[in-house]
């Protein structure tokens, strides 16, 4: 089949990608509401306060520069407050910068996922294809897309995590050739990755641990050697996240960013696993989302996790058997994904989160998939196989693109804060105070807006964990009205937790629930 051939299956790729880019791009050419929208989230929108705070000079804060806060990922922060820097803080066009600069990465992450698969595949086929398909399909993921572009750190995240697993893969490939310049290059990387998330610190244990493993009893060096080879990048890659955790401690009187705090406050034992296998399952087919009624019933959690469980031991033990370098990044990479499951799954919060958090291990599932899909059907269809399995690879691709163009209908995907923006836009005084739990769209397009879940807020924060509520810290700060989601209204009505000062200060005077909004204000 001529349209099957390796290079009109390749240009079919590329256009794609390039549809892919073009949907990335679409918010910026309809321009509002879409911009504003679309992709932006609510978490994005709180590190895109703070990037804009930094712009025009009132540094690391949110609230109108009140409230000092290091609740973000502080290497995207930074980046982000380029283009409000050349505007001039101007939120509209700085969130068309925002989208281009979110873009750019996306575009990176085709060339960084592709430079992975191509290593961890190598030498199973010498087709260049199969490394193009890993990228694709994870460059067109519906929820991949959506997280890379999400106004947060994910697609930045993603790039400099599968570059750095490319640079170990390179210095290990070169063994006694790699120089001081390869392993400082190496230790550069793992310090950006933890900069681009703190998380990432699991990956750079995975890496010097393998790393130290490999020098001892692969290349059977001895212990002074390896710590010679090993000391100078790992103290590199502290040198680089210094600054950031020392300001954290220092400021703010832990290592651990506040917004990280905050979320593991709703966590417990175990809280998250049952989600675990239907997350997975979405990166392992990334052209199939699970839908949320699916997602923990046993049957299905079952099923996914024999699947996941099959497909990663048939891609581990096939990578230990071809040998070479390759097999120690994917066990790099391996344990990296354990501890992350281990650690979201088992003993944090914020199950809403889980995809994203998750999301950096959808090009080692993906890669995955693709050895298994090429091991099955070569042993099934010989003869025709390349052609098969490029179906195959078409037609993932394709589904992909079906569900871009589901959320692109009207009242599909809604962003979900917008009614208490213009709520409040349309009703309260820019010199107002105004206080939410949600405060990331609302405090973005109002200047004086207070957090109250802690999330960028040490006050609230500390009101949380002291007292299990910010009822009080709201009475004695200058918030005159409360708007947010429509449950806010029970903090009033039904859910004082016995503090009658706040139901008597507070009076509730919008509660609509189809609207999914609810208003309080200071009674004068």
């Amino acid at each position: 089949m001529n349209f099957l051939s390796e290079r009109t299956v390749f240009r079919i790729i590329i256009a794609t990608l390039i549809l892919g880019t073009a949907y990335r791009l679409y918010p910026i050419v309809l321009g509002q509401p879409a911009l504003s929208q679309f992709f932006m989230t609510e978490d994005g929108y709180l590190m895109l306060t703070i990037a804009r705070n930094m712009a025009i000079g009132l540094g690391m804060s949110v609230s109108e520069g009140a409230i000092p806060s290091n609740g973000v990922q502080p290497l995207a922060t930074f980046l982000f407050t380029v283009p409000y820097l050349l505007t001039g803080g101007d939120k509209v066009a700085g969130l068309v910068g925002v989208h281009l600069i979110l873009v750019a990465i996306s575009v990176a992450g085709i060339f960084s996922v592709r430079a992975l698969a191509r290593l961890l595949l190598r030498p199973l086929d010498p087709s260049p294809l199969w490394p193009w398909f890993v990228a694709a399909l994870w460059y067109l993921a519906p929820l991949l897309l959506l997280h890379t572009m999400n106004g947060l750190e994910t697609g930045l995240y993603t790039v400099a995590l599968t570059l750095t697993l490319v640079l170990f893969g390179r210095v290990l490939a070169r063994a006694e050739k790699a120089g001081l310049a390869d392993r400082m290059i190496l230790g550069a990387a793992c310090g950006i990755t933890f900069l681009a998330r703190n998380d990432g610190a699991f990956l750079v244990t995975a890496i010097f641990a393998v790393w130290g493993l490999h020098g001892l009893f692969v290349q059977r060096q001895s212990l002074l050697r390896v710590m010679v080879d090993l000391v100078p990048p790992g103290l590199l890659s502290l040198l680089l996240a210094a600054p950031w955790l020392i300001s954290n401690y220092v400021n703010f009187g832990s290592i651990v960013p506040i917004s990280g705090t905050a979320q593991a406050m709703s966590g417990g034992f175990a809280k998250n696993a049952d989600l675990l296998p239907a997350i997975l399952f979405e990166y392992v087919f990334p052209m199939l989302p699970v839908p949320g009624a699916l997602q923990t019933q046993p049957v299905f959690m079952v099923l996914a996790v024999a699947v996941i469980l099959a497909i990663l031991l048939a891609f581990f033990i096939g990578a230990w058997q071809r040998g070479g370098p390759a097999r120690y990044v994917i066990a790099a990479y391996g344990l990296f994904g354990l501890a992350m499951c281990a650690y979201y799954g088992f003993s944090f919060g914020a199950a809403w989160f889980l995809s994203r958090y998750l999301s950096p291990l959808a090009p080692l599932l993906i890669t995955a998939t693709v050895y298994v899909l090429i091991g099955l059907v070569q042993r099934l269809a010989p003869v025709r196989f390349e052609s098969l399995l490029r179906l195959l690879g078409l037609a993932g691709i394709a589904l992909s693109i079906v569900l871009l163009g589901r959320a692109l209908i009207p009242g599909v995907r809604e962003q979900g804060h917008f009614q208490v923006v213009d709520w409040v836009t349309q009703n309260v005084a820019e010199e107002t105070w105004v206080g939410a739990v949600q405060t990331g769209t609302l405090g973005y397009w109002h200047d004086r807006t207070i957090n109250l879940d802690g999330k960028v807020n040490p006050e609230a924060l500390q009101a949380l964990i002291e007292e299990g509520n910010v009822l009080n810290y709201v009475l004695e700060s200058p918030v005159d009205y409360i708007a947010d989601w429509s449950g806010i209204a029970a903090w009033v009505t039904t859910g004082n937790l016995g503090n009658t000062a706040f139901s008597d200060a507070f009076e509730v005077i919008v509660a609509d629930e189809v609207r999914n909004l609810a208003v309080l204000r200071r009674v004068e």
